[in-house]
């Protein structure tokens, strides 16, 4: 079996506040893969004040794609991370952090340390193409996110 491992970044900005959007983003609901434009369904469970099982399952087409994640939140630092422990990136570690970006304002940074598993190993090429498709696909789901949020939040 080959594994990958790549370093993604991005950032997301959002118009409300730091402790409003790292409220929002940890509040997981069934409803989440919608504001993302995306089919699916989501399951949680809250195992600790500061810990939920995520069980996903979003479709490409008609292909379902599930994940299991642990998700650790850190309120008073405005982190969370999530630890994919099943899918097809299972082992990745994502890393969210909240800061202000403005006056009442703030911006999600993401940092991604995503394993994948293909039947062989790809080109750099092939590597730089997913990459960017990936961001792309980032830029969407997150942008829709921060309208949600903004709408949610602020009527």
């Amino acid at each position: 079996m080959v594994a990958v491992s790549r370093r993604v970044e991005y950032s997301q900005h959002f118009r409300v506040t730091p402790k409003e959007a790292f409220a929002w983003c940890t509040d997981y609901d069934p409803g989440d893969h919608a504001r993302m434009g995306l089919k699916g369904r989501r399951r949680f469970t809250r195992l600790a004040e500061d810990t939920i099982l995520l069980d996903d399952t979003v479709y490409h087409g008609n292909k379902p794609v599930r994940r299991t994640k642990l998700v650790k939140i850190d309120a008073k630092r405005l982190t969370y991370y999530n630890v994919h422990l099943a899918g097809p990136t299972r082992n990745s570690l994502i890393f969210y952090q909240i800061v202000p970006d403005g006056d009442g304002e703030s911006r999600l940074d993401y940092t991604g340390y995503e394993v994948t598993y293909p039947s062989k190993r790809p080109t750099e090429k092939k590597l730089a193409e997913v990459g960017e498709a990936d961001a792309a696909d980032w830029r969407r789901e997150w942008g829709s996110l921060a309208k949600a949020m903004e709408r949610e939040l602020r009527g």
